[in-house]
């Protein structure tokens, strides 16, 4: 029994219905996959330069306002950051680079609270560390005006982590100019002391001790 011509006709047509239909199919997926390429790389960067920008407009907006700082990371959220502020002074002639985290003096702890922003603990067990143990601190009440806690120059101090006695913990002494005294910046602990003994400044010792641990870089 032979098949009709009709029915060979009827036949390719579907055959052609059904290549017509995985043509549109194939079209239809090859644009789906490439769309998914193109999308999980921007899906998956975009979150990540969010939070990249977030932190750098934190990052410059601190740094504007106090100019050096310690960034370090939250154990519980990997992108939270603390920010430790960090100061200049002056250590054998050149500069190095402290964080204050505790002080003996409870207005001394406010004072670095209210002019860095950091909370410092307020920690009265160090008034029992005898002196000769901790490192020398000058802070200057006149002089060059500066940077300093007063509005003079840096602070001077007496060691640093490459020195065989260093110590984070800060004895902090006062430096006042005598009248009539050749001024200049001092940036060494022997400067200070020749200065001392020439009679053109008195160094006032405190009862405060600071923990100011240097940064090393």
């Amino acid at each position: 029994m032979g098949i009709s011509k009709d029915l060979y006709i009827l036949a390719f047509r579907l055959f052609l219905l059904a290549l017509s239909k995985f043509s549109e199919l194939r079209t239809f997926l090859e644009i789906f996959f490439l769309f998914a390429l193109v999308a999980c790389p921007i899906l998956w960067i975009f979150p990540e330069f969010r939070v990249f920008a977030q932190e750098t407009g934190e990052h410059d907006s601190a740094g504007r306002s106090n100019g050096h700082y310690l960034h370090g990371y939250n154990e519980t959220r990997e992108n939270d950051k603390e920010v430790l502020p960090i100061s200049r002074g002056y250590v054998h002639g050149k500069f190095a680079y402290f964080v204050a985290t505790d002080a003996s003096n409870n207005d001394t702890a406010n004072s670095i609270f209210e002019n860095t922003g950091w909370r410092v603990n307020f920690a009265p067990i160090l008034t029992q560390l005898p002196d000769s143990i901790q490192s020398q601190g000058f802070e200057f009440l006149n002089g060059i005006r500066g940077q300093g806690a007063f509005g003079f120059q840096l602070p001077v101090a007496s060691s640093i982590p490459d020195d065989e006695n260093y110590n984070p913990l800060v004895h902090l002494n006062l430096v006042r100019w005598n009248e009539n005294a050749t001024i200049s910046i001092l940036k060494s602990v022997p400067e200070i002391i020749l200065a001392s003994q020439n009679g053109d400044l008195q160094i006032i010792p405190t009862n405060i001790t600071i923990n100011s641990p240097a940064v090393i870089w």
